[in-house]
């Protein structure tokens, strides 16, 4: 396995890449992350997104293997990325109480040295349970709510605030592992060995 250059700082994908040992190292891509100014169905502004790190951390190694990844939350069409601040927090929040949304992860895999550009999406369907304003408030004062689209971490105190998850667990995390390991197949690069 080549090792893969994560175009992210992101720690929960370092997380997920780790808990399947998979060889990389990290270079966070600069580009702005302003999904309003793309067109197109959520899904594709997530591939558009993913695709944009990969290519700007490839123009900077020139070889290797690329992982560029986004992750939205999109509920009645409307897409919540990071929050501002804690009232926009708030607001997500209130939004998905007792609701069903989507997570959507667009990931892209640049073969650099093939020449081979890989990009898909996993979507997630996440059930929250009915939130109260205190409940609200409350998890936005631990802080998690913070750096994360939709504003709560599936893999940390935001557990509880999830009722169900229909797909892939990992995607709700970050990163899509399933998807991930068939997009590595394709390019003839295999997880488990």
């Amino acid at each position: 396995m080549r090792s893969i250059v994560l175009a992210s700082s992101s720690p929960r994908r370092k997380d997920l890449l780790q808990q399947i040992k998979l060889p990389f190292e990290i270079i966070p891509s600069e580009i702005d992350e302003n999904i309003n100014e793309l067109t197109g169905t959520p899904a594709q502004k997530a591939e558009q997104l993913a695709y944009n790190k990969a290519k700007d951390v490839s123009n900077r190694i020139k070889k290797g293997l690329v992982l560029g990844a986004d992750t939205i939350v999109v509920i009645d069409n409307e897409i919540l990325g990071k929050p501002k601040d804690s009232e926009d927090a708030f607001q997500m929040l209130k939004k998905l109480s007792g609701k069903e949304h989507e997570v959507i992860t667009g990931i892209c895999l640049l073969d650099l040295d093939n020449n081979i550009e890989l990009i898909e999406h996993e979507t997630t369907i996440v059930q929250f349970i009915e939130l109260d304003d205190e409940k609200i408030r409350a998890y936005i004062k631990t802080g998690e709510a913070f750096d994360k689209a939709g504003s709560y971490a599936v893999q940390g105190l935001g557990s509880v605030l999830v009722k169900g998850i229909n797909g892939c667990y990992s995607n709700v995390v970050g990163l899509p592992l399933t998807r991930l390991s068939y997009m590595l197949e394709k390019l003839k690069e295999s997880v488990i060995k």
